[in-house]
């Protein structure tokens, strides 16, 4: 009787969601890693320009049930430490994201990226065909970002002078779609971002060739937009031979606005992944 109560106390045990959020040692710092659940492919989790790991919350929970979920904080965001050596760019992010899964040990997943993020998974994919069993861009950067030097140094001057105005001001029609609580939510993050990284992140899509990154991996890839807030430079029109779902009334951070919509559209796709 002892025998078999214990087996069965292993077993509930081994179905019993794991998670364990923890820092991780990087090349040029420290990153924060979200790591829970078992089984499927895993899904790994990477936020926009003034995120962190925290916003893809609804996605961890409702994917832990049946499969291992991933959330990143990258360098400079969240709670992952600053780069030593002060790079924010692409390839640095990149390369952030492969020591955080070499480290917890994730072989092949699908990776997911919201805003500038999806510049970063991209730069990954495009690198690390073998690894990425599936791409997920949602209402991803599309395009590469073209300013003169002019233009670099007084949107870097504005920013240093007053990060929040100017935030403020960029963020207002993306967040126009949102709730009063999301976009409280998404500005006191972008808040808690240093100025340096979010600047960093915002001019490393100066050298996003999306074009090229895009279409360097072959595999499955799925792009999921805000139509209320679709445009020429939007993923879906940038990409139009990319699997596309649509989800209204919700404004850029479509997690957080529609978080069971977009659960809905990754179950769709996972399902799909072997």
């Amino acid at each position: 009787m002892k025998k078999l109560l214990f087996i069965l106390i292993f077993l509930a045990a081994a179905c019993t969601q794991v998670t364990a959020p923890h820092i991780l040692p990087a090349q040029n710092g420290s990153i924060f890693v979200d790591d829970g659940g078992r089984g499927g492919v895993p899904v790994v989790f990477v936020h926009g320009n003034g995120g962190s790991s925290a916003q893809w919350r609804a996605q961890l929970e409702h994917l832990r049930a049946t499969r291992r979920a991933i959330a990143i904080d990258l360098p400079g965001f969240g709670k992952s430490s600053a780069p030593a050596n002060g790079d924010y760019s692409l390839g640095a992010m990149s390369s952030a994201i492969d020591d955080a899964v070499k480290d917890i040990g994730v072989r092949r997943f699908v990776i997911v990226g919201h805003s500038y993020a999806g510049a970063v998974i991209a730069k990954y994919a495009a690198e690390h065909p073998g690894k990425i069993a599936g791409v997920v861009y949602v209402d991803a950067a599309a395009m590469t970002l073209t300013l003169s030097d002019e233009q670099k140094s007084r949107i870097d001057a504005a920013l240093r002078a007053d990060k929040m105005q100017v935030v403020r001001a960029m963020f207002a029609p993306m967040l126009k779609p949102s709730s009063a609580e999301v976009q409280t939510a998404v500005l006191h993050s972008v808040e808690q971002t240093s100025t340096d990284a979010f600047i960093g992140a915002l001019m490393s899509l100066l050298q996003y060739d999306a074009q090229s990154l895009v279409r360097a991996y072959p595999g499955p890839k799925l792009a999921i937009v805000a139509s209320d807030i679709e445009s020429p430079a939007s993923f879906s029109k940038q990409f139009p031979d990319v699997q596309t779902v649509r989800i209204s009334g919700a404004g850029h951070w479509l997690m957080l606005d529609k978080p069971s919509e977009l659960n809905a559209a990754l179950d769709a796709f996972l399902a799909e992944i072997h």
